[in-house]
């Protein structure tokens, strides 16, 4: 005789169908940028407690994010889900909770692994650190600095492959992508510096508020105060990336396939 079980909800969690939900994912342009999502959740007549709290929780493994989206009876979803702590490399999914006002925490209703669409970029947008391969000699690569279309980072056409591995591996984007956004935060242009602005600089600040860093060195005259903002944006850019991390798992992964 097969015996059937049934999955019991003990919490009284009440399930919210994953149509509610419409979740749209937009891929990282490069290494420096990160993905964002659009959300819209429809919470009507289903008989829900209308100050409860709701909130959009994207997860990948073990990391996960989680935005406040107000009440069931005032939503309040961010314009932009900005992506800078969820692992890369794999589907990230969401769920949409719904928790009791009693600050006790508990889930009174949810939506379970919710798959977003994914939408390309407009073609008018450019990644925040653009790529170009030419001969350096001997430099490995360098950052190349245009006032008014902002910074290059420029690999050397000559080492086969170093390009792809830029773009795949951790450990050249650990020893390469933090040293160039140091070069690239001490050329930034102050905010509204002239009458045309830097649409470059507007991107990379809109970079640094994703990070929650400030745009600028609270004294951009005092050398040790844009010194301290620089590595707190470089800081906070590895630990986003987990470069060692990564680094180090994949080469304990190697030791115990070759043990």
């Amino acid at each position: 005789m097969v015996s059937v079980q049934r999955r019991l909800n003990s919490t009284g969690r009440k399930r919210i169908t994953r149509d509610r939900v419409t979740i749209e994912l937009t891929p990282p342009l490069d290494r420096f940028s990160f993905p964002t999502a659009t959300a819209e959740v429809d919470l009507v007549e289903l008989g829900l407690d209308p100050a409860a709290r709701v909130a959009l929780e994207a997860y990948y493994r073990s990391s996960s994010m989680r935005f406040p989206c107000g009440t069931v009876a005032a939503l309040d979803i961010p314009s932009k889900l900005v992506l800078t702590d969820i692992d890369r490399g794999g589907a990230i999914q969401f769920r949409l909770l719904v928790i009791a006002a009693d600050q006790s925490g508990r889930i009174l209703a949810s939506a379970e692994g919710i798959r977003p669409r994914q939408t390309s970029d407009t073609p008018e947008r450019q990644p925040l650190l653009r790529l170009r391969e030419t001969d350096l000699g001997e430099e490995l690569w360098r950052v190349d600095l245009n006032e008014r279309n902002g910074p290059w980072l420029v690999i050397n056409s000559r080492v086969p492959g170093l390009a792809t591995r830029l773009r795949t591996d951790p450990l050249v984007q650990g020893l390469i992508l933090p040293h160039a956004l140091r070069e690239v935060l001490r050329n930034l242009p102050s905010e509204g510096e002239d009458e045309d602005d830097h649409d470059w600089g507007d991107d990379w600040r809109k970079f640094l508020r994703a990070l929650d860093v400030d745009v600028e060195p609270d004294d951009t005259g005092d050398e040790d105060a844009v010194q301290d903002w620089v590595e707190d944006a470089v800081t906070r850019f590895s630990q986003v990336k987990r470069f060692a991390e990564l680094v180090r798992s994949a080469s304990l992964q190697g030791e115990s396939e070759h043990g």
